[in-house]
């Protein structure tokens, strides 16, 4: 019986910096008033006054989702018994070159806090595609260079498995804006989108020709 051909095993690795493609906002109404009825009408005149900024904003907001809503009675020292009521919001953002201008426009409501951005890229974006493939690019790289160091070439592909994609995150912190309301009219934020960070990883395994004897002093 003929012995099996000679294998290498790989780790192919991708690590690719690009800019992000969306950014998300955590948007909050928070008043307040003597019944629960009343806070949740001003709440939702809130709610009213944060939406007609999205809207003005045209194409830049992608998605609105509802993150929490919260109703409960009110004490505080030396005031009478209330009411709050707050309301929160996940806004993302397409463009992220229109971030700085959105939150200073929610920024500028009464009883509204921004906070954010997180920046990230799309769930569907070509960059993990990307990061995979230039791991796989890795792997057949390193394979060669090991055969060749045996005087050996690659012969046949034997077995490919998917390690995994990871998001690193930004590389560095990003900015965070924790605003009430602004007096300014033409106040502007310069906001740096944060570098994200995609790592891919494969292990890969060749078989190869015979090792050239010589290499070993055979």
């Amino acid at each position: 019986m003929s012995s099996p051909p000679p294998q290498v095993a790989v780790r192919g690795e991708a690590r690719l910096v690009v800019d992000p493609e969306i950014a998300t906002l955590a948007v909050t109404v928070t008043t307040r008033a003597r019944d629960r009825q009343t806070a949740l009408e001003r709440c939702r005149a809130g709610q009213d006054a944060v939406a007609a900024v999205l809207a003005a904003a045209g194409a830049s907001v992608e998605a609105v989702e509802t993150a929490g809503l919260a109703v409960y009675p009110e004490e505080r020292p030396g005031h009478a018994a209330g009411s709050a009521a707050t309301v929160s919001s996940q806004v993302t953002v397409g463009r992220t070159d229109d971030v700085g201008e959105l939150v200073v426009a929610l920024g500028r409501l009464d009883g509204v806090t921004v906070s954010g951005p997180h920046w990230q890229l799309r769930p569907d974006s070509r960059v993990v595609e990307e990061a995979r493939l230039a791991a796989v690019r890795d792997a057949v790289h390193r394979a060669r260079q090991y055969a060749a160091a045996v005087g050996a070439r690659l012969t046949a592909l034997l077995e490919i498995s998917d390690v995994g994609l990871s998001s690193a995150g930004p590389r560095f912190a990003a900015p965070v804006a924790a605003l009430a309301r602004f007096a300014a009219e033409e106040l502007r934020l310069d906001l740096t989108p944060a570098p994200q960070e995609v790592l891919g990883a494969v292990e890969v395994r060749f078989a190869m020709s015979e090792p050239d004897r010589e290499v070993f002093g055979g």
